[in-house]
């Protein structure tokens, strides 16, 4: 753990900023997910708690078999969900941990995450771009009928960091409070530390 604590803290500034890219891809991949544009009527969605019960456990099992005890590097952030009101009515945002990890090769997590995500409905994306003369490449997998989005970010030869979210989602009122997470097995891998600080702390 201590080796784990060292390494933590001695790459926290370059995994923050790909942390910030990361993010701002899945921000802005969210914008296009409710429904298009112009005339267009949006989709109805799913609620925060069918997402968690239909499209989280195979996102869960795909983010698994990538980042494991021998592979995984730090993070940043925790599992929530948040709420706010739109056009009044509550909505609800489900954010997962954003955890780093050693494996770089990236037709293995494309092809990881293909194996579970395409046949749920996902669709693939990818962007390819090179920042301070490293090449990055990143993966977006995104569902409409549950406004989600799942992010791999690829620094080759450096490292990889992934997480996923569901956008502005109704509740269906099947559980007492919609910002409670459902327990969800393997959402926090038995080897993880929920005691070792993220990326930046400690």
């Amino acid at each position: 753990m201590t080796h784990s604590l060292a390494t933590a803290r001695r790459r926290a500034r370059p995994l923050a900023l790909l942390a910030c890219a990361l993010l701002a891809l899945c921000t802005a991949s969210c914008a296009f997910i409710p429904g298009g544009t112009g005339n267009q009527i949006a989709p109805p969605v799913k609620s925060v708690e069918a997402f968690q019960r239909d499209i989280e456990p195979a996102i869960i099992a795909a983010r698994n078999e990538l980042v494991t005890a021998d592979t995984f590097i730090t993070y940043t952030d925790g599992d929530l969900i948040d709420s706010y009101t739109k056009n009044g009515a509550e909505c609800y945002t489900f954010h997962s941990r954003l955890f780093f990890f050693s494996d770089v090769d990236t037709d293995h997590i494309r092809d990881t995450y293909n194996k579970h995500l395409l046949p749920l409905g996902f669709e693939l994306s990818e962007k390819r771009w090179t920042s301070n003369g490293v090449e990055l490449v990143n993966f977006l997998w995104t569902n409409a009928e549950y406004q989600a989005v799942v992010s791999s970010t690829t620094r080759l030869g450096q490292d990889t960091g992934t997480h996923y979210r569901a956008e502005e989602l109704p509740s269906d009122g099947s559980t007492d409070s919609p910002k409670e997470l459902i327990a969800q097995p393997g959402r926090i891998p038995d080897w993880f530390d929920p005691n070792l600080p993220p990326a930046g702390q400690g």
